[in-house]
Parts: C-alpha cells; sequence; structure tokens
C-alpha cells in the first residue's frame, strides 16, 4: 500500500469526522502515500492535517468536465488502495474504473435509515457514530478507531490572526469567550434566535464573559437576530472567519452553544465543551457529538427523526422537536459544563493544536 487516496467531496462534518480514519490509516502505513480527495470549499479543512501527503480539490460547480478531469488524474497516479467513504454518484464515478490496485468502501445504513425516518421502525440494534461507521471500509485491514477525536490542527498564525480579531472587538485579557452558533443547513435543525438570546444573556451576566455569535455569511441574518435580541454585549463574527480561523476562535472559547452543524463538529475537534440542540434529526443517525464534555438537548417525540439530513419545514406542522426545547435545558447544561471545569487553559491559547507548520 505504497499509494492511498481516500474519497470525501463533503460536507463540513463529514470532512471533520473523517480524521480519526485518516489518523489511523497513517498508523498503520507510516511510510506510505495519503491522498484526500474533497470538494474546493472543504479542502481548508485537511490542509493542516500532518497525517496526509496532498490534498486533491476539484470545483463542483464547473461540471461533468471537471469531474473527468479529476478521474483522469486519479487514473494516472494508479493508487494501490482507494477509499470511498462517501458513495454517492461523484464518488461511485471517481473509483470505478479508476486502476486502482484495491477499491474498498463503507457500508451505508440504507434501510435501516429509511424504515426509521419514513416508518418509524428503528432496527439500529447500537448506536454507532459516524466516524466510526467509515471504518467499516477498512476492517478488512485491520484498522479500527483509536478512540482520540477528531483532529483539526491549527497554525500559530491562524491562531494569532484570530486572537487579534478577538482583542479588537473588546475581548479582554483573562476573559473566557463564549460562543453561540444560531445558524443551519436546515429550518428543522434550527433552534429560535430568542432562545440563543436568552441564554447568551444568562451566561453574559453570570460569568462576566463575552458572547461571540459564530456562522458563515449564509448565517448572518440568524446571527444578528440573536445580537439583537440580547440585552447584554455580543459580537456577530458570522462571515468573519474562514473555515480554519472558526476553529481556533471556537479553540478558543470555554463553551459552544450549537444546533446540528458543522460548527458542532469542528469545536469538538478543539475539544471545546458544546451543548447541542436537535431537532428532526436523532443520536441513530450518527451524528451526535461525541459525549465527552458534551450535553445533547432534544425531545423524546414520535416523529422524530422525520429526515436524515434536514427539512425546510415541520411536516406535522408543529415543529415541537425544536420549540420544545427550553433556555432552562440548556442553561442548565452550560451550568454544569462550565461549572465542573473541563475548560483547559492551556487548550483555550491553542498550545497544545498547533501543526508545525
Amino acid at each position: 500500500m505504497k499509494k492511498i487516496a481516500i474519497i470525501r467531496l463533503s460536507s463540513i462534518g463529514d470532512i471533520v469526522l473523517s480524521t480519526p480514519l485518516i489518523r489511523s490509516l497513517r498508523n498503520k502505513y507510516p511510510e506510505s502515500r495519503i491522498d484526500f480527495i474533497v470538494k474546493n470549499e472543504y479542502a481548508e479543512l485537511l490542509s493542516t492535517n500532518l497525517h496526509l501527503n496532498n490534498v486533491i480539490s476539484f470545483d463542483h460547480t464547473a461540471g461533468f468536465a471537471e469531474l473527468r478531469t479529476l478521474k483522469k488524474i486519479i487514473k494516472k497516479e494508479k493508487y494501490d488502495l482507494l477509499i470511498d467513504i462517501h458513495k454517492n454518484f461523484r464518488s461511485v464515478y471517481l473509483r470505478n474504473f479508476a486502476g486502482s490496485g484495491l477499491v474498498l468502501k463503507y457500508k451505508k445504513d440504507y434501510v435501516k435509515r429509511t424504515l426509521l425516518v419514513r416508518f418509524g421502525l428503528n432496527r439500529f440494534k447500537m448506536i454507532e457514530p459516524v466516524y466510526k461507521r467509515y471504518f467499516r471500509a477498512v476492517e478488512t485491514l485491520g484498522i479500527v478507531p483509536d478512540n482520540k477525536g477528531t483532529e483539526l490542527p491549527l497554525t500559530r498564525n491562524t491562531i494569532l490572526k484570530v486572537q487579534t480579531a478577538l482583542t479588537k472587538s473588546g475581548l479582554r485579557q483573562n476573559q473566557s469567550l463564549i460562543v453561540l452558533c444560531p445558524g443551519a443547513g436546515f429550518v428543522t435543525k434550527k433552534w429560535n434566535t430568542k432562545g440563543f438570546a436568552e441564554v447568551g444573556d444568562y451566561l453574559s451576566k453570570k460569568y462576566k464573559t463575552m458572547i461571540g455569535i459564530l456562522g458563515s455569511s449564509e448565517d448572518y441574518e440568524d446571527c444578528e437576530s440573536v445580537q439583537n435580541q440580547m440585552q447584554e454585549r455580543s459580537v456577530n463574527y458570522a462571515g468573519m472567519f474562514s473555515l480554519l480561523e472558526s476553529a481556533a476562535m471556537l479553540n478558543h472559547s470555554s463553551l459552544v452553544i450549537t444546533n446540528d452543524t458543522g460548527l458542532m463538529h469542528i469545536a469538538q475537534s478543539q475539544k471545546t465543551p458544546v451543548v447541542a440542540l436537535f431537532g428532526s434529526t436523532t443520536r441513530e443517525l450518527g451524528y451526535f457529538p461525541f459525549p465527552e464534555n458534551s450535553f445533547v438537548i432534544e425531545q423524546d417525540l414520535g416523529c422524530r427523526p422525520c429526515t436524515h439530513n434536514g427539512r425546510n419545514s415541520c411536516p406535522k406542522k408543529h415543529f415541537r422537536c425544536m420549540k420544545d426545547n427550553k433556555p432552562g435545558d440548556v442553561i442548565e447544561a452550560a451550568d454544569q459544563l462550565l461549572d465542573a471545569g473541563h475548560h483547559n487553559e492551556n487548550k483555550k491559547h491553542g498550545k497544545n493544536l498547533v501543526s508545525s507548520l
């Protein structure tokens, strides 16, 4: 296995959750070349991964011609091992007849997932997170998870840039930072902005902390809505930081309050405590945060899950899965994580996650 390639084209959370597999492959094959194939917009997440030799990215908006060019690159490389942990149309096209020695793919729980989402029939005998499901692809090689979690190494320049931005925004020396992430890719994954604002006000008053509101540029309106409803001071950072810069901000934080988003997985890669709110999706689907330093706020409703990825409206019209999540429950979970002293001061400043780049 001198040359290995992993295919996972998107998205933020899935890329972050692939990092334990990358690390375990490197431990198994320390002298091998390991490449990762991904869409352009997510390549940054792998740019500091010291277990990879190359990140091969492509512009999926350029159409099939771009995909055909990428396949030619893969065929030219003649990989000894090609691992598909995406299994969609694009990844199947890239891996089939690619001239690779061994092609491995992981088994998705299509049938179980469909029975659960469409008919409410739970056939999952155990809860297995997605990052462990990726290892199904390589179990024949004897590669297993090391249970060390996900990772996104940060460069010193990235950390200093974000710390400078936080200081300019008013973060005082030795003052803690708590981050709210009210955005999400789907409406049924969004808790109400009023709830985020109420939690932010409480934490700001009790812990004398700075409240940062984080998201992509697409999340700006949600982040602005939280800020406008807060009585205490907060700063809206939506659209300000790149993916790794967002990781640096979350690394600097004492706690993250978030919906089910890529930022939740990025926060966990930085070993930052998380309170996550889940609505239309459930733990059986594999995307719950790791239990270490995390709480999940959810409702026990018979209509959950109603989707695998998310919806733009509640099919039952009541949206109780999110509306019944109360600020008091989030506050109680946040207090437990903060008061338990899980926050590590060395980690706070990124000292144990800085790459050698």
